[in-house]
């Protein structure tokens, strides 16, 4: 049975050249979908790189209760005072970095338009809470003074941003003194100021954002948030670093199902319908031939495989061309955008191969499905009918 299952598809791949043009149509069809469904993830999957993967597991953020980005929260100055207290009661060599989260307004060179990104007030330990993160130009901001350090990938998409530029903000001039790098993280993509010139140049008094706090061990790590939990009076919310993005990254998957998977949904129906009409005029083509291989001592199964398998290697061939076209036009391609609230984060694209492989067994799936009724047809023609047939 295998062995007339390949020769019966090798002769329908031999046919291919006659029906050339249904064939194409079939291949590109699944390569649209595949390449729409590989594209639209690859954004996630770079966007949870960017934050998830880049984030620290075991910094502990300390954030206003109820507020679901940094920019919505504002901690007291004497409720920061208490959880540094706090923390340092649970873990006396416990890290502590009061951040203040702001927005600032660039433009976008490209686009012509002006999108705002992070910037944000920190003190001497906020560096060591990052992995990776150094300066690669110029010098570290004075405390006090109204200075500047840019990351990487914002001075690499936003105009402005320089070295020796001078930034306007809250009535006076900010000069940058220099540039960072934290391997490829959503930090790169962030200002950073000193936290107490920041402060007294809003008029913010001693409130801060957030506290990010970096623990000597998971058992230290345990103790702060029950302490910190146990006084409501607090008012605050606790949470590893790497949560916090985990859940604006889960936000936004539910997000890009419920929009693309419907539009993904059409698109496969009508590959599949396409890869219906392709083997239908297969099957339609070759009766002749399926009558003579049947009268010959080839079994149904195998004439109705040999439909199948054909199906199903075509759709493998748009799958494979949809995702060669994503990772070449995408893959490590630099681009912008604020699918986290308003905060603009700039990265690069990545196409992972395990989304590339997850696309192209979508494809076989479709082949499989447009091929089936057809495959049926082929291995049910009577034998008389089908060599009768002109």
């Amino acid at each position: 049975m295998i062995r007339q299952s390949v020769i019966m598809t090798g002769l329908n791949l031999l046919s291919l050249p006659q029906r050339w043009g249904t064939a194409l149509i079939d291949v590109f069809g699944v390569a649209c979908v595949v390449a729409v469904f590989v594209g639209l993830f690859s954004v996630v999957a770079s966007y949870q790189a960017l934050l998830v993967t880049g984030s620290d597991d075991s910094v502990l953020m300390v954030m206003k209760n109820g507020a679901e980005a940094e920019n919505d929260s504002s901690i007291a100055q004497d409720v920061s005072d208490a959880i540094v207290t706090a923390a340092r009661a649970a873990d006396p060599a416990v890290s502590v970095s009061p951040e203040s989260s702001r927005l600032l307004s660039v433009k976008r060179p490209l686009n012509h338009d002006f999108v705002t990104i992070a910037l944000r007030g920190v003190g001497p330990h906020a560096a060591a809470l990052r992995d990776g993160m150094k300066l690669t130009s110029g010098r570290m901001f004075q405390s006090g003074r109204y200075e500047l350090i840019v990351g990487r990938a914002s001075q690499k998409q936003f105009a402005g941003l320089q070295l020796g530029s001078t930034l306007h903000l809250a009535d006076a001039d900010w000069r940058i003194v220099g540039v960072f790098e934290a391997t490829a993280t959503g930090v790169e993509s962030e200002v950073w100021a000193d936290l107490g010139a920041l402060q007294s140049a809003y008029k913010t008094g001693g409130k801060v954002s957030t506290l990010r706090l970096k623990p000597t061990s998971a058992t230290a790590a345990a103790n702060i948030r029950e302490r910190l939990k146990a006084d409501p009076n607090l008012g605050i919310d606790v949470q590893r670093e790497r949560d916090y993005f985990q859940g604006s990254i889960n936000g936004l998957f539910r997000t890009m199902r419920f929009f693309a998977y419907p539009v993904l949904l059409v698109m496969a129906i009508g590959a599949v319908f396409a890869g219906l009409n392709t083997m239908y005029g297969a099957v339609a083509a070759r009766t002749r031939e399926i009558g003579v291989a049947r009268s010959i001592g080839f079994g149904a199964a195998p004439v109705a495989m040999g439909v199948l398998v054909e199906s199903v290697l075509l759709s493998l061939l748009g799958g494979i061309l949809g995702v060669v076209v994503i990772r070449v036009a995408l893959n490590g391609m630099q681009t912008n955008t604020n699918f986290l609230g308003d905060t603009q984060f700039a990265f690069n694209l990545i196409v992972p191969p395990a989304l590339m492989l997850q696309g192209v067994l979508w494809a076989g799936v479709i082949g499989l499905l447009g091929g089936l009724l057809p495959a049926v047809r082929a291995g049910r023609l009577p034998i008389v009918e089908a060599l009768r047939d002109t």
